[in-house]
């Protein structure tokens, strides 16, 4: 697993994986990659400017395989029949 940028990726196919006060995970494949974003950017509202400098408030993890991002997770705990 691995961080990446958005750029140049297409979610349009996202699937909510789970859901949270605050933000909610998908999971998204493109071009042969396996992705998992983390969008925390509900908490935003909540934050002031101040509090949001240098926060990332949505994350990109990016997997080579498929069993590689059910084990993550797994490991989490989310529900693996999303994925």
């Amino acid at each position: 697993m691995k961080k990446v940028a958005s750029s140049g990726i297409n979610f349009a196919l996202k699937k909510l994986l789970a859901g949270f006060e605050g933000g909610a995970v998908y999971t998204a494949d493109s071009g042969g990659k396996f992705y998992m974003i983390i969008d925390e950017s509900s908490l935003a509202s909540l934050l002031d400017e101040e509090d949001l400098a240098g926060v990332e408030l949505t994350k990109y993890l990016e997997f080579e395989t498929a069993s590689e991002r059910a084990g993550y997770i797994s490991e989490r705990g989310w529900d693996q029949n999303s994925a």
